[in-house]
């Protein structure tokens, strides 16, 4: 039964079908206008390459990257998050927020009220709901996004999930990850694509950044770069696909054998319940009421920093999240936090590279290059952060963004003149405009209908 029925009754369903049928076409238009308005034929890829350090294109020949920054526009870093590790830093370029507000802190954390610890494999929806992330926004608006690996991409946010997504798994090969997500963007006709590689990352971690034998890393990632390239112009896409590859963090040599912090050496089980995650940084979770005896026990052990939860430094946008631990600490760039010494030195032979440091230290800042219809062209700009990624891309693609930590002012500064013009006055401007126009008709069309029901006699057709 229709909505009209209900209202007027089964005798006047002849009416309300009609009534019903003009009112859902009209719904069809309204859609259609609204997914020409928010994207059109722009398009948007996203790719990041996991730990690629900024000088990395220093230290070999990447002629893919080269003409990459030729055709498009690049700075000398990008300002990322804290804690510079994988999925913090992942969600922030996603959400456009913080990871005091987006709530994935770590790789690993804790959740008193789940009473449950987070790892990279959780996909449970009540971790990632904090913030909505870029292709979620993307679907909201009447877009089709394809996510080929990305943190929190497996989990619905809000019991939604982007058109087309990938469970992870690292040994899908990059040429076909490159595949599917062109195939997505030129025969899916999507709109938006995300894509992740965790290379350099992976060799970077087992080899430093500073290993002879990363090199032909870099350059097989040059090769990837180039095969992208190479399928998005033989796709037909270079023209409407604005490309963006970027990195979530940077990365630095270590010695498990020689810089550890072993903090079992100076708080015992009297003081410490237990520690969430150990590294670079560390959440702990003392015993009841014992917070400042933790941090008194820590205070003064050299290469470690360490605070009570609500005494850690603004500029981190960290403390603000019930994910946070009573006490954290984070140790200076290439020394470890560990519970054990000796079992961190087993690991050292095969683990000689980190991040997870302090976002100021140049070591941890990752590459960002943008080309496309939208972006200058060999132009060199200022820094932009990583929270202004997602405000970049819903402007791309005229979508009203969710509440962010970015600035599109900051972004803004990456595209030519002409798109900046063009573009400037539209996005949540031009649809809402849209919308607003289309609800009137839907609205005019509904009275119209009505009237004429209860006033047969009062309209002649001829």
């Amino acid at each position: 039964m229709g909505v009209c029925s209900v209202f007027y009754g089964l005798e006047k369903e002849d009416h309300c079908r009609d009534f019903e049928m003009s009112f859902l076409l009209l719904l069809t238009v309204v859609q259609y206008v609204l997914h020409t308005t928010a994207g059109g034929d722009m398009k948007v890829l996203l790719v990041s390459m996991d730990g690629f350090r900024n000088d990395y294109l220093t230290k070999t020949k990447t002629p893919s990257f080269d003409k990459l920054i030729a055709s498009g526009v690049t700075m000398a870093y990008m300002n990322n998050s804290f804690v510079t590790n994988t999925f913090p830093c992942h969600y922030t370029m996603a959400t456009g927020l913080y990871p005091e507000t987006h709530g994935i802190l770590a790789n690993t954390m804790y959740d008193p009220e789940f009473n449950r610890t987070f790892t990279m494999a959780n996909t449970e929806s009540r971790w990632w709901e904090g913030g909505e992330p870029i292709w979620i926004t993307a679907v909201k608006h009447g877009l089709q996004s394809g996510v080929y690996f990305w943190p929190g991409s497996e989990a619905a946010i809000h019991d939604r999930k982007a058109t087309q997504w990938r469970k992870y798994n690292q040994t899908v090969p990059f040429k076909e990850r490159v595949d599917t997500v062109v195939s997505w963007l030129s025969e899916g006709k999507f709109d938006l694509g995300v894509m992740y590689f965790h290379e350099p990352d992976s060799s970077g971690h087992r080899l430093g950044p500073n290993d002879p034998n990363l090199l032909p890393v870099i350059e097989e990632m040059d090769k990837i770069l180039e095969y992208l390239m190479l399928t998005i112009e033989n796709s037909g896409l270079k023209d409407k696909v604005n490309l963006i590859v970027t990195s979530d963090h940077g990365m630095t040599d270590i010695d498990l054998a020689h810089r550890v912090v072993d903090i079992s050496r100076y708080a015992n089980s009297s003081v410490l319940k237990s520690v969430v995650d150990q590294g670079s940084s560390s959440h702990m979770r003392p015993q009841e009421g014992k917070d400042r005896e933790l941090v008194a026990a820590l205070s003064g052990v050299e290469h470690l920093h360490v605070f009570l939860k609500e005494d850690i430094p603004e500029r981190f946008h960290l403390k603000n999240n019930r994910r946070v631990m009573p006490v954290f600490a984070y140790a200076d760039e290439g020394w470890m936090i560990t519970t054990n010494a000796t079992t961190s030195a087993q690991r050292a032979n095969t683990s000689k590279g980190s991040h997870g440091y302090d976002n100021e230290l140049i070591n941890m800042k990752p590459i960002f290059i943008a080309s496309g219809p939208a972006f200058k062209v060999n132009a060199t700009v200022d820094p932009i952060r990583s929270v202004d990624i997602y405000p970049l891309i819903c402007h791309l693609l005229n979508m009203t963004g969710a509440p962010n930590n970015g600035s599109l002012y900051r972004g803004k500064t990456l595209l030519n003149s002409s798109f900046s013009e063009v573009h400037s006055s539209q996005g949540s401007t031009s649809q809402s405009v849209w919308m607003e126009a289309s609800y009137t008709l839907v609205f005019i069309l509904a009275s119209l209908n009505i009237y004429i029901y209860m006033n047969p006699n009062s309209v002649i057709i001829s």
